[in-house]
């Protein structure tokens, strides 16, 4: 599908993610991804004139939304860089680097920067005008909440998918719990020797509480440390297996990757031995309401159009809202859990939408280069029953 799209070793970067309410609550999510990518600049001594496109995502809108992507490419230095914004909820990463991948294969483009940020604290809450309500009186609606209640394209919520599917498949609240426990314990790969895995991309963030006071925030906020005994004292919600455990959290945060050609990739890498290449995408729809079956036919898909197997892939990672959604992907694929989401993933880390495929699409690299090379597969669920996946390989 893709023959000259390339990642840059070390071209990319992630933010902690922080809890709902929690250090970046009160950042504007633009200004502060910009903060993290000139700090990202600085550390691999790039220049932001060196791109000629910028893909911006974003899904949860704030004040100037209007204006986000421009504003961004202004903010880090490059007030000429023009792109598309691109916001289709939990796959908004995986599209953002497809975007951008498409538009180095058509020649269009030489050298993208992907940008992805949310904050899902302090969402907005809007009036919709009703000229036809009682005396002009408007629709309210909360961007997040109300969007996490109900979906129109299956009138349930992500939820109500998540215990469809479970029925669907007859997942017992022990395979889900189990799950939970070894997912979180895999995260914790990520933190062993002061951080070292995470510290190959994470970066620690300025925030500014007052014109003379900050504080800098340099790993993940908001993590709950998960045991059986834990999950096992939880209560499922009703009519199901799922607890408070076996989904992930609203989070703040954001994430960014180069992408370009691999002349431009050979001369960007921190390390002229490692070459990563982007091979495929995929996009699918599971039937209504089955949301968390969707990452499986887009897998399926990727990973065709890539001309390749399962069983030569060396690294899975997954944005996981529930844990349903990995033991229906392992299930159906036949995935070896020795490589599916190693050093951490969404369901523990948490979910700030944006720049969470960004960020699992960046780990998933960093195993790869760790293991020598290999082929790696992202995927994820998203609103409206779908999924999308991307397919990388590291020499």
């Amino acid at each position: 599908m893709f023959k000259n799209v390339y990642v840059p070793f070390k071209g990319y970067w992630s933010s902690p993610f922080c809890k709902w309410q929690g250090s970046f609550q009160t950042q504007h999510a633009v200004q502060l991804a910009a903060g993290t990518a000139k700090k990202f600049f600085e550390v691999r001594g790039i220049t932001p004139d060196i791109f000629d496109s910028l893909v911006f995502g974003a899904t949860i809108p704030q004040k100037m939304w209007f204006y986000d992507a421009p504003w961004f490419a202004t903010l880090i230095g490059n007030p000429f860089l023009a792109g598309p914004r691109v916001a289709q909820a939990c796959a908004t990463g995986t599209v953002a680097i497809k975007t951008a991948a498409t538009s180095i294969e058509s020649g269009s483009d030489a050298n993208v920067l992907v940008a992805t940020c949310d904050r899902a604290s302090n969402c907005p809450n809007i009036l919709w005008p009703n000229p036809s309500g009682l005396g002009g009186k408007p629709d309210f609606e909360s961007w997040m909440l109300d969007g996490f209640m109900f979906e129109p394209t299956g009138d349930t919520g992500p939820l109500g998918t998540a215990i469809n599917v479970t029925k669907q498949h007859g997942i017992t609240r022990e395979e889900s719990d189990a799950l939970v426990v070894d997912r979180y314990n895999k995260y914790l790969m990520s933190t062993e020797n002061d951080r070292e895995f995470q510290k190959r991309y994470m970066l620690p963030v300025e925030v500014k509480l007052s014109r003379k006071e900050s504080i800098m925030v340099e790993q993940d906020e908001g993590i709950t440390p998960c045991t059986a005994e834990g999950l096992a004292k939880l209560r499922t919600m009703p009519d199901s297996i799922i607890n408070a455990g076996s989904q992930t959290h609203a989070a703040d945060g954001n994430a960014g990757m180069i992408v370009t050609t691999k002349e431009k990739a050979d001369e960007l890498s921190a390390d002229k031995g490692v070459t990563i290449q982007i091979l495929s995408y995929g996009v699918a729809r599971a039937e209504k309401a089955h949301m968390p079956n969707a990452p499986v036919p887009a897998s399926q898909k990727a990973l065709e159009r890539a001309g390749i197997a399962v069983s030569d892939l060396s690294a899975v990672k997954t944005h996981n809202p529930f844990s349903v959604n990995d033991i229906i992907m392992r299930k159906e694929m036949g995935i070896d859990d020795k490589i599916f989401n190693n050093y951490g993933s969404s369901l523990i880390w948490g979910h700030p939408q944006g720049p969470t495929v960004t960020r699992l699409a960046i780990e998933l690299i960093e195993e790869l280069a760790l293991k020598g090379g290999g082929y790696g597969l992202v995927a994820g669920c998203a609103a409206g029953d779908t999924g999308a996946a991307l397919v990388f390989k590291v020499n």
